[in-house]
């Protein structure tokens, strides 16, 4: 396969989705584009076309399938040829009924133009609705039954749940297909197919260029195409999940001790549940994940801040009475058929990066004007609409912070001895194994070695920070004083305890903690991600402390720093490159970014790193963004995390999750231009004086001229009249 993928697509209006099949020696085109028809408010059109590749051979015959499956119970549909399209027979007409959703009816007909129609067969089945999900598996099995040489379903139409059409072609193909919930579809007209295509091909591309405005040095056609790929392959991936869940339902395992798969448990299938929301990777992560869908939306949410908030408020809807949002929504058995059973439960008492506050933090901004918004026309951005949107989102919010306070809490800190225990703010991941946190998300991150009860997470700490502060400003939006109070204080009990706790003179970073063999509190230090997250979730301000140091491990080529982006985990450190070397070295998109939003925030504040921020980040915005645009240019997707020391792209391929951020790294502004962060400041030799001593010193200067002002009139004089001495001409002896 040299590539797959959305070339444009709006969630709204449909794209254009290409496969270049090498082995097959095929390119495949399709066109999903909605009808603007008013009186056909729920069709959509697809447009498919095959083109054999430069190397096909002259005799080529190529197969195409399209099904229509139904997973609704006592729901069918009914496939036939239309009686009145002539020989060959080739138009096909589906009509049904869905449980819950009313009629439906597809039509699919054929590029009337074309020299050499393809020849079309039809199966309908009926299977168990559990089943339907499994197209593929069955139509394999239908193929092997059958003996033609050339893999032809047998040409059966009529009703069912499951309906294969297909296509056999010499060549080339086109074919359309025609689909509407509710209403008859709209008479077929090819013409018309082809111009709404061009249009939102074009409206595509002027509105991604108002909207992203990739900023020097990323302003190319490459990099834009570049740029416009990420976008629609994220937006792409977006799907509706629905299906029941396992969760574990008996008390949790102590600290540090996880239940394996096989361990009499109480598993039980909870649900049904259903979610809108983003993926990782359609073909290799295709289902939710609740600290990706922070940094998901937080590119769509420039493109189209209704939709964004709508998958927000889904995920919201997924909290049960407690506060507890599973990490990962393994829904249904097809969801599950990509999981290994040891990772398919969900345990209500562990937690996940809480990346969606900075979504609705990010709403908040632009209902205030603090942040200007380009994207499509928004309704919630209202703000009586933006205020009944958070009005219901507020209690959900407080309520799961409220719960990963209570259960990621490291307990009573005046047990261990930790320093500072009046503040009482530390938390741990729950969940962990000797080898393992997955809930931090940085799953193979090295941490103490055997888990206590008595370690504490930085990473763990710094995001409490994040939801409190977005919950601050969230509530001062709504007008909620007492609230506010409250999580003034837990912020500054946070940020007391991210320097008491974490702080390590003499590593200079930010630390987890653990308890030693003899009972006391000792720092382990692996510097990497979880150093940085002081810094990135922004509980270091400007003229912080410990600022310094954070971009001495960001800059040192020793530790993070390397061509391609930061390090996950530092040269220095024993664990690097080691194991499965998932988070312990690669270069990940998400935390980079993170990186980049603080620096450019440090580059608009008065402080004693602010013209270092702003090299630092210039650099590592052109070395970020290379890194994936030529692994792109290279092979043809974006990947999972790039080699710190090749640049190549690594592990899982077509992952146009969060790797996606590098659009918005693109829009960043270039800084190149020293005076785009203001005047220069003064070096730290120079003297300067507050105004009031200044002011004080000029008084006296004054008060001293008033009381010697005679005196020094006559020796002004004086000195005058000597001079003019000096000037006369001297006598010659």
């Amino acid at each position: 396969m040299a590539g797959y993928g959305w070339k444009n697509y709006d969630v709204r209006e449909g794209g254009t989705h290409v496969v270049n099949d090498t082995r097959n020696k095929l390119d495949l085109v399709t066109h999903f584009i909605r009808d603007t028809d008013s009186n056909h408010p729920n069709q959509w059109n697809l447009r498919v076309v095959a083109l054999p590749r430069p190397d096909a051979p002259d005799s080529q015959h190529s197969t195409i399938f399209v099904y229509l499956g139904i997973e609704a119970q006592e729901s069918s549909a009914e496939c036939e040829r239309d009686n009145d399209t002539g020989a060959p027979k080739n138009d096909v007409t589906c009509r049904g009924k869905v449980n819950g959703l009313g009629d439906l009816n597809l039509h699919l007909s054929d590029d009337t133009a074309a020299n050499q129609p393809p020849l079309t067969h039809v199966t309908s089945l009926t299977v168990p609705v559990e089943a339907v999900w499994q197209a593929k598996r069955i139509l394999i099995e239908q193929l092997q039954n059958d003996a033609s040489p050339r893999a032809q379903i047998h040409d059966n139409p009529g009703k069912g749940n499951l309906h294969f059409i297909q296509k056999i072609f010499h060549g080339s193909c086109q074919f359309d297909v025609q689909f509407s919930s509710g209403t008859k579809p709209a008479e077929s007209k090819p013409a018309a197919l082809a111009q709404r295509i061009n249009d939102v091909q074009s409206a595509f591309g002027s509105r991604f260029a108002s909207t992203f405005s990739p900023q020097p040095p990323f302003q190319d056609q490459r990099s834009v195409d570049f740029s416009q790929y990420l976008v629609s392959n994220l937006m792409g991936g977006v799907g509706f999940f629905h299906g029941n869940a396992k969760i574990e339902t008996s008390a949790s395992p102590p600290y540090g001790e996880t239940i394996k798969a096989g361990d009499p448990t109480n598993v039980q299938d909870k649900g049904p549940y259903q979610l809108l929301s983003a993926v990782p990777s359609r073909p290799f992560f295709p289902r939710g994940f609740l600290w990706d869908e922070g940094y998901h939306l937080q590119v769509m949410m420039h493109w189209d801040m209704d939709f964004a908030m709508t998958i927000v408020q889904s995920w919201f809807d997924l909290m049960d009475d407690d506060g507890w949002i599973a990490r990962e929504q393994i829904l249904g058995p097809e969801a599950r058929s990509k999981v290994l059973p040891e990772f398919q439960t969900q345990y209500p008492n562990y937690a996940n990066p809480p990346t969606l506050f900075l979504v609705v933090e990010a709403f908040v901004a632009r209902l205030e004007g603090e942040v200007h918004y380009r994207g499509a026309p928004s309704r919630l951005l209202d703000q009586q609409a933006g205020r009944t949107v958070l009005m219901e989102l507020y209690p959900k919010l407080k309520k799961h912070y409220e719960w990963f306070r209570r259960t990621q809490c490291g307990g009573d800190l005046t047990k261990y001895g930790y320093p500072d225990p009046q503040v009482n703010e530390g938390y741990r991941w729950q969940g962990r194994t000797p080898q393992h946190i997955l809930t931090s998300g940085l799953d193979d991150y090295p941490r103490a070695g055997k888990p206590h009860a008595g370690e504490l997470h930085v990473d763990a700490l710094a995001w409490v920070g994040t939801m409190a502060m977005a919950l601050d400003k969230i509530a001062a939006f709504l007008s909620k004083k007492e609230d506010r109070a409250t999580f003034h204080k837990h912020t500054d009990k946070i940020i007391r305890s991210i320097d008491s706790i974490h702080w390590s003179d003499s590593e200079r970073s930010y630390c987890d903690t653990t308890i030693n063999g003899n009972g006391q509190v000792e720092k382990v230090c692996h510097k990497g991600y979880i150093s940085l997250f002081p810094f990135t979730n922004k509980l270091l301000n400007s003229t912080h402390p410990n600022l310094g140091a954070i971009l001495d491990l960001i800059q040192d080529p020793e530790e993070l720093w390397s061509p391609h982006g930061l390090r996950s985990l530092s040269q220095r450190d024993h664990n690097y490159g080691t194991g499965e070397n998932y988070w312990r070295g690669a270069v990940w998109v998400n935390i980079n970014y993170m990186v980049l939003e603080r620096l450019l925030d440090l580059t608009k504040v008065p402080g004693p790193h602010r013209r270092r921020a702003r090299d630092i980040y210039i650099d590592l915005r052109n070395n970020m963004v290379n890194t994936v645009f030529n692994s792109w240019e290279e092979t043809g997707f974006a990947w999972e995390q790039y080699n710190a020391e090749t640049g190549k792209g690594q592990r899982t391929q077509h992952f146009t999750g969060w790797t996606a951020l590098v659009t918005n790294i693109m829009a960043m502004p270039d800084l190149r231009t020293p005076d785009v962060v203001g005047p220069p400041e003064r070096s730290k030799s120079t003297t300067t004086w507050p105004p009031h001593l200044l002011l004080l010193t000029v008084i006296i200067l004054l008060v001293m001229w008033y009381l010697f002002r005679r005196k020094l009139n006559d020796a002004w004089k004086l000195i005058s009249s000597r001079r003019i001495s000096d000037k006369r001409p001297g006598r010659i002896d």
